[in-house]
């Protein structure tokens, strides 16, 4: 049989501590650069054909130096 002191959580009375006036303002700049940050527009630049196709290549080339790569070091074990 439980009574009210087991189920309560202790007691919070912690002490507050005082933030900082430089803690305050950073939060502030930081919070209006998020906000005005979403509220921006940005448009993608279009990307010509030739710069498309050498991207979606060095890309490919990527994936397949991480496959080779992940695949040595599994014989290597």
């Amino acid at each position: 049989m439980s009574n009210d002191t087991d189920v309560r959580p202790p007691g919070t009375r912690a002490v507050r501590s005082r933030v900082t006036l430089a803690d305050r303002i950073a939060l502030r700049i930081g919070m209006s650069l998020i906000i005005w940050s979403r509220r921006t527009h940005h448009v993608r630049p279009s990307v010509d054909l030739a710069t498309r196709q050498r991207l979606e290549r060095e890309r490919r080339e990527r994936e397949l130096d991480w496959l080779t790569q992940g695949a040595a070091m599994r014989l290597w074990r």
